[in-house]
């Protein structure tokens, strides 16, 4: 991963050759890409770029993985994804659903699903499965502790080398499930456990490797 740069909006990038931009960059001709939001230039390899930037409103992205809740059923879920407005999850936007075997959700009840349609006009759309025809772990969630953050912290825990997971996983046994547009699902066997999990995590945000680290073997030390 490229060295942290920070940038403004109207800032250009004109060296830039990712055939993938993520939030905060716009592309204008074939290779000049425009800064569009304040933050940190992060780059994966040569394939994908983006600015993390610490916001708590998600603009949905094509592809991207949410954690949405249900907020009215139907032939046409409507979920929150903290977004603008609701996303669109059909009924049978499930691995094997049919008109008469389909998964009966409850408002209320979270989902994790992709991002299918993202348009500035049209609401978002969602689905629990993936392009394959299989739920590659998609699909309603009914245990755990749903927790908002803001995206910067979302996309740092996605990260391969996460240093607060990998810290918190030599002590806890744990679930964490992520979605892109800023909650994390915290789940382990013992509810003192989970509260304690899911502070790491908010506290880590702006945290140096070092300082995680630390961070966590104090909270060890206090259970």
């Amino acid at each position: 991963m490229m060295q942290a740069v920070t940038v403004l909006p109207g800032d250009g990038n004109s060296t830039s050759h990712c055939a993938s931009l993520g939030p905060g960059l716009v592309r204008n001709g074939d290779r000049h890409v425009r800064i569009s939001l304040p933050g940190v230039l992060r780059r994966e390899s040569e394939c994908k770029e983006w600015v993390d930037f610490s916001k708590k409103k998600y603009i949905p992205v094509k592809n991207e993985r949410v954690l949405g809740i249900v907020a009215k059923t139907g032939k046409q879920h409507r979920v929150d994804i903290q977004a603008s407005v609701h996303a669109v999850l059909p009924e049978l936007a499930f691995q094997g659903a049919t008109k008469r075997n389909k998964p009966t959700l409850q408002v209320g009840q979270v989902v994790y699903a992709q991002i299918t349609r993202a348009h500035r006009v049209l609401e978002p759309e969602i689905s629990c499965v993936e392009s394959s025809g299989k739920a590659g772990g998609l699909g309603p969630l009914d245990s755990g502790y749903l927790h908002r953050c803001s995206l910067g912290l979302c996309r740092k825990l996605l990260a391969e080398q996460c240093t607060v997971l990998q810290a918190l996983g030599k002590h806890f046994k744990f679930e964490c499930v992520v979605g892109m547009n800023g909650l994390v699902l915290v789940n382990s066997d013992k509810l003192v456990h989970t509260i304690a999990i899911t502070n790491a995590i908010s506290s880590s945000e702006f945290m140096s490797e070092e300082q995680c680290s630390a961070m966590v073997q104090q909270i060890v030390d206090t259970l």
